[in-house]
């Protein structure tokens, strides 16, 4: 915690300097109790920050998990959105740990993939409908299965929770209205169109935010990232579409 308001006092630092240019997401931890909660609560109401930044599990506990409805009450009073980042060492992906690197490039996206998941299937936006979320790295590449889960939804119905639905009737347009309600995020290390193309096939461009993460897409390559925006500039989108992806879309979140 204590880390947590070093950050959050240095970060209101840097965006005081170059307020045209930075706007500060404030670090918590959600599951640790008043003293957390009071510390985004300061980091908003003090420092000005727009929206807070969690990782996908916390303390090994699911974002659908009931220990986080304290967390999403606070967040909702505060009316300010939930960046989603990956867990850096996420636990449950054991298969990824190989002689290569599986644990960066494999499973932080799985785990993202089933952040995303579990907010729209696990109750989140049913008891929650006004928080909005910003899942990193395009939902960990969601969109590439976002047709098995229609599927699996519409074929099993009810039958497709254990116990009982989390989610109301008629389960798919429930589980597509909460999905559309979701933001995410284009950086990451998604370097190119393919993540973009992937992503416009299920997600809205009006969900989608460019370069809202570190590190950003071409880091170490200004050129690189000079060609990605004119490439994004030169999809087949209408042009507020596009306006949008590059800036709008995140003027319209957080109220600029």
């Amino acid at each position: 915690l204590e880390e947590a308001k070093l950050f959050n006092e240095s970060c209101s630092m840097v965006v005081r300097q170059y307020p045209k240019r930075l706007i500060g997401f404030a670090s918590t931890l959600p599951l640790r109790g008043k003293p957390a909660l009071d510390e985004v609560e300061r980091a908003v109401r003090n420092f000005g920050m727009k929206g807070v930044t969690i990782r996908a599990q916390e303390d090994g506990q699911a974002l659908d998990s009931r220990a986080f409805r304290p967390f999403y009450e606070k967040v909702l009073q505060l009316n300010i959105p939930i960046f989603v980042h990956v867990s850096l060492a996420a636990p449950g992906f054991d298969a990824c740990n190989a002689p290569y690197d599986l644990n960066r490039t494999i499973d932080r996206e799985f785990d993202l993939a089933l952040a995303a998941s579990r907010i729209c299937l696990g109750g989140v936006l049913e008891e929650f409908p006004e928080i909005k979320f910003i899942i990193g790295h395009f939902g960990g590449g969601i969109s590439a299965i976002k047709e098995r889960l229609d599927r699996y939804i519409n074929f099993w119905g009810a039958k497709f929770w254990n116990d009982k639905p989390l989610i109301s009737e008629p389960y798919l347009e429930r589980f597509n209205e909460h999905f559309g309600k979701l933001y995410f995020n284009m950086a990451g290390r998604e370097i190119g169109l393919q993540s973009v193309q992937c992503a416009l096939t299920n997600i809205s461009p009006r969900r989608l935010l460019f370069g809202t993460d570190y590190p950003p897409n071409f880091v170490d390559d200004p050129q690189g990232m000079k060609e990605y925006i004119q490439a994004i500039r030169n999809l087949d989108l209408d042009q507020a579409s596009i306006d949008g992806i590059l800036g709008n879309n995140g003027v319209e979140l957080l109220g600029l």
